[in-house]
């Protein structure tokens, strides 16, 4: 008997528990709608921010095929291409034109990360003007940048194409307005860089050509001068002994001295180089310029299918508070119990 009153003690103890909490009940409650209401009053006092997510695919402007073109252009005109090659970049077209469309997409992401153009959007957004017009400059870059970490760009899986930019905002209607003037800014800018760049492979092409040219030329005056010491007027390679087949196997007119053509043929092809006006620079440099004052979509993508879920839970907040204060209850009715028999002695002393 003795091996089991302690069990049977802790059951006791155990039913005094339940029972003491089930006496307290009310107190309980009224602890529980407390912590309720106040949970309700920070939840109220807590922002609402929306997750806004918008898709991002790759485009199929046929703008972009020009782009495509101008660069063979200016490297078609770097070398000259076999009639080979030429066949198996038509043959490999389609695909190319994809892996173009998907590299301007990257292009854009990219232009993007460096966040220069949300920043820009978002300083003209008015609420943002107002909270930092009485900055610095210096403290209004810093508080800027803090909106930075607002946007995120979600990197397609593999075997996909589409990237996925997660905009957290409070309001929805505001995130769509300042994603689409971002993007359409970061589109120009992109647009802008290509031309640059274009612009700049051709204005380095035409130097290549024209220090060619001028290598050209030293060389022709030079051959010129000479036919004009040595008289030779007309072509005079003709004329040249070729007769032994030892010599004929292994000299070529082309390794002749260009001297003998005469200094006339000579004189007209230094006169030819000297008016050359590089018609293929001028039409690469005419499709440059269509292609700056296109409209370019280099991205697709469609603001009014943006995603937007509220980052605020209050189902788990308030649940979070009303079992706070079931707990603060109990602990309290069990501890305001433990001190009602020292209240009770006091009375009797």
């Amino acid at each position: 008997m003795n091996k089991n009153s302690p069990l049977f003690d802790d059951e006791i103890d155990l039913i005094a528990l339940f029972k003491i909490i089930w006496d307290g009940k009310i107190k309980i409650f009224f602890i529980i709608i407390i912590s309720f209401l106040v949970g309700l009053g920070y939840n109220s006092q807590i922002p609402i921010n929306y997750l806004n997510s918008l898709t991002i695919n790759p485009s199929n402007d046929v703008e972009l095929i020009k782009f495509a073109n101008i660069q063979k252009l200016i490297k078609s005109n770097q070398s000259n291409r076999s009639n080979q090659s030429n066949q198996s970049n038509q043959s490999n077209q389609s695909n190319q034109s994809n892996q173009s469309n998907q590299s301007n997409l990257t292009k854009l992401i990219n232009e993007l990360e460096d966040y220069k153009e949300l920043l820009l959007t978002i300083k003209n957004t008015k609420k943002i003007q107002e909270n930092i017009s009485k900055l610095n400059t210096e403290d209004q870059e810093i508080e800027l940048f803090k909106y930075a970490k607002l946007l995120e760009i979600v990197k397609p899986k593999k075997n996909e194409q589409n990237y996925i930019i997660n905009f957290t905002w409070h309001d929805p209607d505001e995130a769509k307005k300042i994603l689409q003037e971002t993007l359409n800014l970061t589109s120009k800018n992109l647009k802008r860089s290509i031309v640059l760049e274009l612009s700049q492979l051709l204005e380095f092409e035409k130097k290549l050509l024209i220090n060619k040219d001028l290598e050209r030329l030293d060389y022709l005056k030079e051959q010129s001068a000479i036919a004009k010491e040595l008289n030779i007027i007309d072509n005079q390679i003709d004329n040249v002994n070729l007769s032994q087949s030892s010599v004929s196997l292994n000299i070529s007119t082309a390794d002749i001295a260009y001297y003998l053509r005469g200094y006339k043929a000579i004189d007209k092809e230094i006169e030819l180089i000297e008016n050359r006006d590089h018609q293929n620079l001028k039409f690469i440099e005419q499709e440059i310029n269509d292609f700056k004052n296109k409209e370019i979509e280099f991205v697709r993508y469609n603001v009014y299918l943006m995603d937007h879920n509220s980052l605020k839970d209050t189902k788990l907040i308030l649940m979070i508070y009303i079992l706070l204060g079931l707990i603060v209850g109990i602990f309290y009715v069990l501890i305001s119990n433990a001190f009602k028999p020292k209240k009770l002695s006091k009375k009797t002393n």
